[in-house]
């Protein structure tokens, strides 16, 4: 995706202004195009993303790690020796509401203010977060054709309401602003409309079936602890043990009781 966005940025057309104008390929130039760029993740932390898994919320903290490598990889770099870019990337969440979790900063800033999300739960309003995302990144003067405009919405196309006009015309009118925007499924369970609606044009860029956690699910058994059981039957009686081991020798006894005095014997013979 990162490749994508790369060529995204330099040869994307639209109905916007186009970034980074000047660039072809070929050798390299004498003077190197500076190419500023403001990237936006949006990012869904409603209740149909975080109940997908199991604990709660733990598909929202797989996404946010998506998000912190992905922005890890966005070094301020030469392309092909003719285009600087130059990276400041910022940030809302939303479900119902929206919660501005990062301004436009540097790489390493806003790594750390990914940390700051948590799960909002509740509905899903796509089309009110696309509107705040489009304000923030189009509020302060821009000069024309400078400044390169991405916004990555990380969500899965399911919405319940749509307070803010619709998911269709908030991304028209974000990509009127000159916001180019890709379409990133939270994982394998989405709505297919509803993707495809917000990405920019080609499809095949903007789209193509980007997914940030590649979630495999398993059927598992339930558990449930039944009513005991009745009361089994007497068992049949057990044999005889064998014979122990001899025991250790006693203690001497006490001393006995005086025996009775013996009968008198006979008188002896007189001997001269």
């Amino acid at each position: 995706m990162l490749q994508s966005l790369s060529q995204g940025i330099l040869t994307s057309r639209g109905s916007g202004p186009v970034p980074c104008q000047g660039y072809s390929p070929g050798p390299p130039r004498t003077r190197i195009k500076d190419c500023p760029i403001k990237l936006y993740f949006v990012i869904d932390t409603s209740e149909s993303i975080a109940l997908q898994e199991a604990p709660i919320s733990i598909l929202v903290d797989k996404v946010k790690n998506f998000t912190k490598i992905f922005a890890q990889k966005l070094d301020n770099e030469v392309y092909w020796d003719q285009v600087s870019f130059n990276w400041s990337i910022g940030g809302l969440h939303f479900s119902q509401k929206q919660v501005f979790y990062s301004s436009f900063t540097t790489r390493e800033n806003f790594i750390e203010n990914v940390n700051k999300i948590d799960y909002l739960g509740r509905g899903t309003y796509t089309d009110c977060a696309l509107k705040n995302m489009t304000y923030k990144m189009t509020h302060q003067n821009l000069k024309e054709n400078e400044t390169a405009l991405f916004s990555v919405v990380i969500t899965d196309g399911y919405v319940t309401g749509s307070p803010c006009g619709g998911i269709k015309e908030m991304a028209e009118k974000a990509r009127d602003q000159g916001i180019h925007l890709f379409s990133v499924a939270a994982s394998k369970i989405i709505d297919k409309l509803g993707m495809r609606e917000i990405a920019s044009s080609p499809i095949d860029v903007y789209r193509d079936d980007y997914i940030a956690v590649d979630t495999c699910y398993e059927e598992k058994c339930l558990n449930i602890p039944g009513m005991p059981g009745p009361k089994g039957f007497d068992g049949s009686k057990g044999r005889k043990g064998d014979s122990g081991i001899p025991g250790p020798k006693g203690e001497k006894g006490r001393q006995g009781d005086p025996g009775i005095e013996g009968r008198i014997g006979p008188l002896g013979k007189k001997v001269c």
